[in-house]
Parts: C-alpha cells; structure tokens; sequence
C-alpha cells in the first residue's frame, strides 16, 4: 500500500497531448514503472534490512552492526561455493569478482525514468516555439462534446482557421525570404513549413536512442563482469531451456563474502565474513524484465519511426490519406478524374506543407473519422476558393491593360461625331460586361450564367432596337 500511496503523488500523469502510443509508453507506463522500483528498492534498503552477515562467534552486537553496516556501504565480492574460498589474489582478481551496483539501485532507476520523460519535454518545449499550438489543436480534437454537431462544427472551423492561418505565415515568409533572425540564422527555422514534423522525428529519434542508451548502461555499468553483449540473451536463453544455473553466475548473487579489518591490542586483523544480499531478490526480476522490455520496446520504436517516414515522405501515402477523406467528404470528389488529381497535388504541396499534413494525421489518430474528415473537406474548399480567387484575379489582371488601352484609344472629345461617340460608348459597355461576367463566372452556378446570358441578351437587344428606330426615321427623313 505505501508503494501505491507514493506512485499516486508521482507528478507523471498522462494528460493530454500531442502524444501517440509510442510516446505514451516511453514517457508514462516506462516512467512511472521505473519510480515504482525505485520506491520498492529504496524501502527494502533503507526501511528494512538489505544484507545480513555470519560473523564470528566473539563479535558484540555493536560489532555485528558494524560488520553488516561496513559490508553495505563498501563493495562485497562473489565466489561460487565450488571454488576454495581464499582471498582474491591482487586488485584485478577482487574487482572481477566485486558486486558494486546494489547500492545505487534506486538513483540508476530515478536516472533511468527522467531519461524516458526527456523526448517529451523536448517535443513540448520546442514544438510550442512554432506558430502551430499543437496542444490546442489536440485538445478541441479530442474535446468530450464532439457528439453534439454545434460544437463539432464550431470546433471545425476553429481548427481550419488556424491552421489556415499558420500555413498562410509559413508561406508568406518562404515567398518573401524573410529572416527575423539576422545573427543566429539557425533559429529560422522555427518558421519553415517542416518545423513541427521536424521535431516530432527529433523526439522519435531520441525516444529510439534512449531505450538504446539505456539497455547499454544496464549491461556494461551495472554489470561489468558480464558479456554486455550476451547478457540479456544468454539469460533468457537458459530460462527457456529450464535450467536454473543462471541463479549461480555472480550477476545477482545471493551469498557474498566481505572482507574488512579490525583493530586488536594494536594489531590488525582481517575477518571474512559470508552475508546474504536479500535486495538482489528483487534486483535480478528487475534487472531481467527491464531488459527484455527495452528490447521490446525499441523494437516497437523503431517499427514505428519507419512508419512514420514513410507516411511522411511518400507522396502515395500522403495522396492515399487525402483522397480517401474526401471521398468521404460531403463534396463531390472523383478520384479517377486526373484534374482532382492535379487538385489534390496542388492542396497537398502548396496549400497543406509537409506540417500540415503531419497535423492532419496527428489529429487523425487522436480524433474519428468523421471529425478527421469534415476537417479535411472544410480546409480542401477553403483551398478551392482561393484558387479560384487567384484564377479571377489573374483573368482581372490580363483584362484589365485591355481596359486601359481602349479607354486611351476610345477617348471621347466634344468635337467627336455622334457616331463615333455612340461606337466609343458601346464597346466601353461591351468591356464592362464581359468583365463582370468574367467575375461572376467563378461564384454562380450553370443556371445562374444561362440567367446572366439571357439579361445580357435582353440589355444588348433593348439597346439595338431604339438604334435601328433612329435609322428608320433618319431614313425617312432623307428620302422624304
């Protein structure tokens, strides 16, 4: 019970975040269990009694306290029973043989658990320094009242319009080649359109070089006399087979010999006494199960990353995510049709980046699919808007010189004939027309341009028939 008492006021919690499976299992399940097994070593060693030694016969019980307390605190040594138990030899003999790491149990596993909580503060830290507050984003993603449709849909268009927001930034410095950062040009890149994606694979990688890091130091720190290599191996391999001499091998010995000196009527006497490490219990179950976990999950880690790199960086996959939620979408989307092809390259590239297709499958693993995808088609018709934005503006552009130059040809002057003015006039009008018609061509709908066409017909035929009365009667007039 105190054990669960104190893991429930460890100040790890899985709160919400930009998180996947991964990084949850190294920096919360792999966190808190390494506290827990710091908390259980360090009761078993300093709340009750780690070693206890067979002394002679004539020691006190001030001497015998001594004796467990001095075997503790100084590095006891391993020799199987089937050896003479004499004195190791020389130094290198003692330090082959020497048991060191029982005392430092609890502060290696501390040690341990802040290097898996590490990755995250890094990705926390520095993926907030980008305009993307991916925390946020998450949090509306994941929100408990996504059910009802209202705030679905305020929650939506919230999202779209600050991923909108962020990506338009991103862009506009990329075409202006801004550099805010003069001197330490390094720290431009905080506004790339990689940035977030960047430090994302940055923590990934450190997730994947720490459970690495940390299966070495089991192995070669903790265990200098074992095969670093071999260890975890061997071990496991010789409980596969059933057989129980791995209890024997000196990595966690139960039975350890101490030597330490007394002083007698000015003499010096050495005393080996034999003491059973009751921590080493525990310390061989932990030892074994932490390696074939960080084993398993480095594995996973690295399956993971690779997965990752290619849902980033194969333009199939991020063409495969796309298409399918908008066919999905309530717009009308034809995959076959290779113009949506064009258009789904060109939202992909140059509307969404490298950061927002990564938000979008970030948030598509934390969200549903309906959520995922009412967001991919709010942003795939804010992006068809623009384009037809920039399309109209280009026409306006080409037009607009034409305008111009009609307007310097068709200048009218009051010496101008009546005919030449009314020829002036009619081509301004055509001019007007067709500019407007170019504008209203990208907003309204078939029926609606049959319906500009036909009042533009009406307008230009009300216009010819008051013409052709005043030829009529100056007709008249001429032969009359």
């Amino acid at each position: 019970m105190f054990v669960f008492r104190v893991l429930n006021a460890v100040p790890y919690s899985n709160e919400q975040g930009a998180k996947d499976v991964i990084a949850s299992l190294h920096s919360f399940l792999t966190c808190n269990l390494l506290v827990g097994l710091a908390v259980l070593v360090s009761w078993k060693q300093f709340g009750g009694k780690p070693i206890e030694c067979m002394v002679p016969t004539d020691f006190t019980s001030a001497w015998v306290q001594y004796a467990e307390n001095y075997c503790w605190s100084h590095d006891t040594y391993f020799l199987p029973f089937s050896t003479p138990a004499a004195r190791p030899s020389n130094n290198t003999d003692r330090s082959d043989a020497q048991i060191s790491y029982y005392q430092w149990m609890p502060f290696f596993l501390l040690f341990e658990a802040a290097c898996f909580r590490l990755p995250c503060f890094i990705w926390k830290y520095f993926a907030g320094q980008s305009g993307m507050r991916v925390g946020e984003i998450l949090r509306l993603t994941t929100d408990e009242h996504n059910t009802v449709p209202e705030i679905r849909n305020e929650n939506i268009e919230a999202l779209r319009i600050h991923l909108q927001g962020a990506l338009r930034f991103q862009k506009r410095l990329k075409m202006k080649n801004l550099s805010p950062h003069k001197i330490l040009r390094c720290l431009n890149i905080k506004y790339s359109t990689y940035y977030v994606t960047l430090i994302y694979f940055i923590a990934k990688f450190a997730f994947l070089m720490n459970v690495g890091f940390q299966t070495k130091l089991l192995n070669e720190y903790l265990l200098p006399h074992a095969n670093s290599t071999q260890f975890g191996f061997d071990v496991w391999q010789t409980l596969w087979s059933g057989n129980s001499s791995w209890k024997e091998h000196g990595l966690f010995p139960r039975v350890t010999l101490c030597d330490f000196e007394v002083r007698e009527m000015g003499n010096i006497q050495t005393h080996t006494v034999q003491c059973v490490l009751l921590i080493n219990i525990f310390t061989e179950k932990i030892f074994i199960l932490l390696w074939a976990w960080y084993v398993f999950l480095a594995t996973l880690t690295a399956c993971n990353l690779f997965t990752w790199m290619f849902a980033m960086f194969s333009e199939t996959s991020k063409e495969h995510f796309i298409t399918n939620h908008l066919e999905m979408c309530e717009a009308p989307f034809d995959r076959e049709n290779a113009s949506n092809r064009e258009h789904v390259i060109c939202f992909i590239d140059k509307y969404l980046g490298l950061d927002g297709v990564f938000l979008l499958r970030l948030i598509a693993q934390h969200a549903d699919v309906v959520f995922i995808t009412e967001l991919i088609g709010a942003l795939w018709r804010s992006h068809y808007e623009i384009e037809e934005q920039r399309k109209a503006l280009k026409k306006m552009n080409r037009v607009l010189p034409l305008l111009r130059s009609g307007e310097e040809e068709g200048h009218i002057t009051p010496d101008m004939p009546s005919s030449r003015r009314q020829s002036v006039m009619g081509d301004r009008k055509t001019s007007l027309k067709m500019a407007r018609y170019s504008s209203l061509k990208r907003h309204v709908s078939v029926d609606e341009l049959d319906s500009v066409k036909s009042k533009q017909f009406a307008d230009s035929s009300s216009e010819e028939e008051p013409t052709k009365e005043k030829k009529d009667r100056k007709t008249s007039a001429a032969k009359s």
